[in-house]
């Protein structure tokens, strides 16, 4: 049985999203079995609790294509530069969000030294992403 459309971009979308956390979890967890940095403090999940969990995982992801073949969900994969798109944006959302004016909330001020250097990271950081999204997006290369 096909969806409305809009129902099947919706469950597109909550397919894509489940599917990217549970590759981003297992990419952790392969960095838990074989790290790399030398500044690790160990493994703190258990061989018995990674394979759980990607016995877990397993499910879900087959859940998911049950759904897919049950609603006839015609998947297509975001083009590149959709990805970057979307990953540069949330990069920006997180940056403006951790400027000191929106961090009061948090119950405490910065000192006036660390508020300048921070403010001026981060401003640095949103230049970045911007440059970043231009290449990304428009090809322009310059700044």
């Amino acid at each position: 049985m096909a969806l409305d459309e809009v129902h099947a971009f919706r469950l597109t979308a909550v397919v894509t999203v489940v599917e990217g956390a549970l590759d981003r979890i297992e990419l952790m967890l392969r960095g838990i079995e074989h790290p790399t940095d030398s500044t690790s403090t160990g493994a703190r999940i258990s061989a018995d609790q990674i394979r759980r969990l990607r016995e877990r995982m397993e499910s879900v992801r087959s859940r998911l294509k049950q759904a897919v073949e049950r609603f006839a969900i015609q998947r297509t994969k975001p083009e590149p530069r959709q990805v970057l798109a979307a990953e540069l944006s949330f990069l920006w959302v997180t940056l403006e969000n951790a400027m000191p004016k929106r961090m009061k909330g948090y119950g405490r001020e910065f000192a006036p030294d660390d508020k300048n250097d921070w403010e001026s990271l981060i401003q640095g950081l949103l230049r970045d992403v911007e440059h970043l999204r231009k290449i990304a997006l428009t090809g322009n290369v310059d700044g």
